[in-house]
């Protein structure tokens, strides 16, 4: 059912993080715009922060034509799957962006797929990286922004260190990735459905200027392959990195709904994409579930 079968305005809801510094939900500007540029067009947008929130499990059900899953930590996970099993319209899916927080499922199902990846191991036990070629990459499995990933030039140092574990005390898998080449900057490409940017960078980045970036002309080869990473996966709005060189390339990383720094339009192509996500959702049901406005 398209618009014309919906009862009232359009409502769209973001589920959102908090502000280290309060005073409201953490937003880029870019989701600013994006969340400005959808009230202007008659959206009722809806900034719900699930960690500052007692919510009433129990009454947790769709009441919004389209849910953004902006900010994936997991108190905004698990109420996107409670809200995905009531029939909610969820961007990105629950399941894909679970899914890419695994980086160990997610290389291997690009790597099943034909999508270029480096050489990539998993393990429960440090000693067993020792026996690998150098230089290798070290990232947690469920990591983000870089959190803990490290050069380990070699890898036999690595051997006497502790099996890495959760606050439990069990056992966390080891991701372990060969250095791809590099001619000394990423390429990171920004999806929006099927439009594909793209943005070079200096890797590591030292700044904010580098942070930024330059646009780049993507290859097709590399657009083809952010396209296919995204299908595989289930993702509608993400990121995919690239390191090249030469004509070889490899994705080192995945990234459901990221930042879209230094993609001067995205603001534009978001905001057109939601909508129509949102104008062909099913009809909402009502339900009580608190949200800041």
């Amino acid at each position: 059912p398209g618009s014309a079968d919906r009862i009232g305005a359009m409502r769209i809801a973001f589920l959102l993080g908090d502000n280290e510094t309060g005073g409201g939900p953490a937003m880029s500007p870019a989701t600013s715009e994006v969340v400005n540029r959808l009230r202007a067009r008659g959206a009722q947008v809806e900034l719900i922060q699930p960690g500052c929130e007692a919510i009433d499990i129990a009454t947790i059900r769709p009441r919004h034509d389209l849910y953004v899953l902006k900010v994936k930590s997991p108190i905004t996970l698990s109420l996107a799957g409670a809200l995905t099993i009531g029939g909610a319209n969820v961007v990105n899916s629950y399941r894909a962006s679970s899914l890419v927080r695994d980086k160990v499922a997610t290389t291997a199902i690009l790597a099943a797929a034909g999508v270029p990846v480096p050489a990539s191991w998993a393990t429960g036990d440090p000693g067993r990286v020792a026996g690998l070629a150098g230089p290798l990459w070290l990232k947690p499995a469920r990591g983000s922004r870089g959190a803990g990933v490290r050069r380990v030039a070699q890898p036999a140092e690595f051997a006497a260190e502790a099996a890495p574990a959760d606050p439990y005390g069990l056992p966390l898998p080891l991701f372990v990735q060969a250095e791809a080449p590099s001619a000394g900057r990423d390429v990171k490409t920004y999806v929006v459905g099927d439009r594909v940017f793209g943005l070079t960078r200096p890797w590591p980045a030292a700044s904010a200027a580098d942070k930024e970036g330059c646009p780049l002309d993507l290859d097709a080869p590399i657009v083809a392959a952010a396209l296919q990473a995204g299908r595989v996966l289930g993702l509608e709005i993400y990121g995919v990195d690239f390191m090249v060189s030469g004509n070889r390339f490899a994705v080192v990383d995945v990234n459901a709904y990221p930042g879209f720094k230094g993609v001067t339009a995205a603001a534009r192509y978001l905001s057109d994409y939601l909508f129509a996500r949102a104008e062909l959702a099913p009809p909402r049901c009502a339900v009580t579930l608190r949200a800041s406005p």
